[in-house]
């Protein structure tokens, strides 16, 4: 990576350096320049990012932008890529914070299944000297990452570890599209926002759709294994997602939002500070209150005509007690069997992942500029069909 006085943070510029990076130059598809365009236009205005945000922000976009190169380069080769298919996922969503990570990440334990690891997430894309089956240069790269934001950012790895060879979200293939809403949680850019919430994000549906059969093509022996997926970003988006991956079991987990909007400001305000010196908690507060609620609102809405037999509730609290009954329910519902190997490669990673392994950490809702009476009144409806009952 370039140094940081050196990395543009113009659309030519950035598009320069990741054509010389990759050694390559077509990006195939290229809808996803209007989006950039709109967030590389709202980043010096309104992000106020500090020297580690700008190598952080327009670091990350070269990369993102290496990894299209990279990948429009293999399909030109490989069409065989286009032909995979993505069978039966199993995608874990709901509010944030409510046990989906540890739900991806326990059931992605099972040896039968497909771990969306978050190297793979990275750089879904093989380096140039690869050896084919030999990924371990993007592990490295990963692992560096995941030791620098445990070193410096102990507060964000305590809310959300991200470590290099356990699962993740796929909120990071979607930010590929850059018409993703994780590029405006970590740098709050609200024009880039206004536009991601007028968008039907469908282009962060068919790059992560493409990721995933580019990732599946590098694997090989995947039949009768499912993706491990999740990501709250798709509560709002329920019917692109069921659009695109018309066979998957979708696991909706339920919390209070009491607990959760203000467990979620907590976890933007430390990823903020990573990039930023000016983080307003009262202002992060309010921004996570109203994205949250009009997701919460897309998604009853939409639930009126979504198949009921493709999604299966479950409450934060049966995920907190008892992971592998809850996982049990999961199974059944995708027509799949708890085998003993699976039971135990569970409570392996239940070992070697404790409650508090990456620290604890402590948070109110006053803090943020939140009333529970104005959540209890915003949410009424959802509490009242999925908490309250």
């Amino acid at each position: 990576m370039s140094d940081m006085a050196e990395l543009p943070t113009d659309l030519d510029g950035l598009l320069a350096v990741a054509r010389q990076q990759a050694g390559l130059s077509e990006f195939g598809d290229t809808e996803f320049l209007k989006g950039l365009s709109i967030l590389l236009d709202a980043l010096p205005r309104e992000a106020n990012l500090n020297a580690t945000g700008k190598q952080m922000v327009y670091g990350g976009i070269i990369r993102l932008l290496t990894n299209r190169l990279r990948y429009a380069e293999d399909v030109r080769k490989h069409l065989e890529i286009l032909d995979e298919k993505i069978v039966k996922p199993i995608i874990i969503t709901g509010l944030p914070r409510t046990g989906t990570s540890k739900l991806q990440r326990v059931m992605s334990a099972d040896p039968q299944v497909q771990r969306l690891d978050f190297w793979k997430e990275l750089f879904p894309a093989p380096f140039p000297d690869e050896e084919p089956g030999n990924p371990q240069g993007r592990i490295d790269a990963a692992l560096q990452m995941e030791t620098a934001l445990s070193e410096n950012f102990p507060g964000w790895m305590a809310r959300h570890p991200m470590e290099a060879e356990e699962p993740d979200e796929e909120l990071h293939l979607m930010e590929m599209a850059f018409d993703s809403i994780i590029s405006w949680l970590f740098a709050r850019t609200p024009s880039f926002y206004d536009y991601v919430a007028s968008s039907d994000q469908r282009g962060s549906y068919k790059v992560t759709h493409q990721m995933l059969q580019y990732l599946q093509w590098q694997d090989g022996n995947t039949e009768g294994r499912p993706w491990i997926m999740k990501t709250p970003v798709h509560l709002g988006s329920m019917p692109m997602l069921l659009e695109t991956f018309p066979d998957a079991i979708i696991v909706h987990c339920h919390r209070d939002p009491r607990d959760v909007i203000p467990s979620f400001a907590s976890l933007i305000e430390e990823g903020r500070k990573i990039g930023s010196d000016t983080v307003d908690p009262v202002e992060i507060g309010r921004d996570v209150f109203a994205y949250w609620a009009d997701q919460m609102d897309r998604n009853l809405q939409a639930r009126e005509s979504l198949p009921a037999d493709r999604i299966l509730d479950i409450d934060y609290l049966d995920i907190v007690k008892d992971v592998n009954s809850v996982i049990e329910k999961v199974y059944a519902k995708a027509g799949r069997t708890l085998t003993a190997e699976s039971l135990a490669a569970f409570n392996n990673y239940e070992g070697r992942r404790p409650k508090g392994y990456w620290g604890t950490y402590e948070y109110t809702p006053e803090q943020f500029g939140l009333s529970l009476d104005d959540i209890d009144t915003r949410f009424a409806t959802y509490r009242q069909q999925f908490i309250l009952k």
